[in-house]
């Protein structure tokens, strides 16, 4: 009895599982592995059209340039860092929303800092950021983004192909997309995301730290396309201009390598960082911008690019705020008056703020 009862036990069983198992098949289609949220706002003006962003940072020199320089109509946005660690985001974005909610119908341009060669190994911050280690600073990143109720435009890694930064390109394209990612799975939709090369010779440190920068085969050449994490993940290419020293922007290898980049890649170019600095290396205290030169560069590259729709000019005293800068001060209200009136005759084609500028860029708040 007790075998026959363990067979009749058997066979229900196995009907059991054959009938949920037919069940299955039937009802419940093969599960397919979710698509990835690519692309992103641009928040682009038209051809022909740049936006004109005041940097950086500091509040006082920005006031500065819209008291004594131009104050009506407001530039079209405002440029600041911060980081992921140390309290920063916590810290700097209501500051940063309490000065642009002062000033309507502009933009945010926001660079993340991640990590230098003198801090560290080469990406050591980065692989903090692969490793979680600054997960909540995004999500309160990315919470504090979206009470903006504006455009942002964030540089991640700014220059990240500089020798200062020393990022090895494998450990930049992770941590990029790691951010964006995270930035994305939290639906922020007001963010467009910036590439943002130094605008000079790419820094391969081969040589320095063999560990960390494979050998690359001999025909590939150490061009910014190394660090590039791709078209889903960007949405401008930007570089760095500053002072005499970028030369004739026109022939200038790099620069005009990443107007092509761009162009190729249907991104718009940002100039992120630029200011008529002192390039004699030698400091001096009371050095402000003596003439038009480098103006007349920076505005023709603008004038001779289409694709090249934003300028960020960064208005502040170098060696006051730093002692060891030899960089002088690049602030407009303090040059010449034949300077002045250049700029002025300059930056007023320029997109300011204004009502029309949301829609123009085509951001709906």
């Amino acid at each position: 009895m007790k075998f026959k009862h363990r067979i009749l036990l058997f066979l229900y069983a196995l009907l059991f599982l054959i009938f949920f198992s037919c069940k299955n098949d039937v009802t419940e289609p093969p599960k397919e592995d979710p698509v990835p949220e690519t692309g992103g706002p641009k928040f682009e003006p038209p051809d022909g059209e740049k936006l004109f962003i005041l940097g950086q940072a500091d509040n006082e020199y920005m006031e500065a340039y819209i008291n004594k320089v131009r104050n009506s109509p407001a530039p079209a946005g405002f440029a600041y860092y911060t980081s992921l660690s140390d309290g920063a985001v916590q810290k700097d974005m209501p500051r940063y929303k309490a000065f642009l909610d002062k000033y309507p119908n502009t933009v945010l341009q926001l660079a993340i800092w991640t990590g230098e060669r003198q801090w560290g190994n080469p990406g050591y911050y980065l692989d903090s950021i692969l490793m979680g280690k600054y997960d909540q600073n995004i999500t309160d990143l990315a919470n504090a983004c979206k009470t903006f109720e504006r455009p942002i435009f964030i540089r991640f890694g700014y220059e990240f192909d500089g020798w200062h930064n020393a990022y090895p390109p494998d450990k930049y394209i992770a941590a990029y997309k790691y951010f964006v990612d995270k930035m994305r799975a939290l639906n922020v939709n007001n963010v467009a995301y910036v590439w943002h090369s130094w605008g000079v010779g790419a820094y391969y440190g081969r040589e320095d730290y063999p560990q960390y920068y494979p050998k690359l085969p001999d025909d590939t050449p150490v061009t910014q396309e190394l660090w590039y994490p791709g078209d889903d993940y960007v949405d401008w290419v930007a570089m760095s201009v500053f002072g005499i020293g970028w030369g004739n922007l026109k022939t200038n290898e790099v620069v005009q390598y990443l107007i092509t980049f761009a162009d190729t890649h249907n991104k718009p170019v940002m100039l992120a960082e630029a200011a008529a600095i002192k390039t004699s290396n030698s400091s001096d205290p009371g050095w402000v911008i003596p003439n038009s030169k480098w103006f007349e560069q920076v505005f023709d590259l603008c004038k001779s690019n289409n694709a090249v729709k934003a300028f960020t000019y960064i208005n502040v005293d170098w060696e006051a705020d730093n002692p060891s800068s030899t960089w002088g001060d690049t602030q407009i209200q303090n040059a010449p008056v034949s300077v002045i009136n250049y700029w002025l005759q300059q930056i007023k084609p320029f997109v300011h703020a204004g009502p029309d500028l949301y829609s123009k860029i085509g951001y709906t708040p």
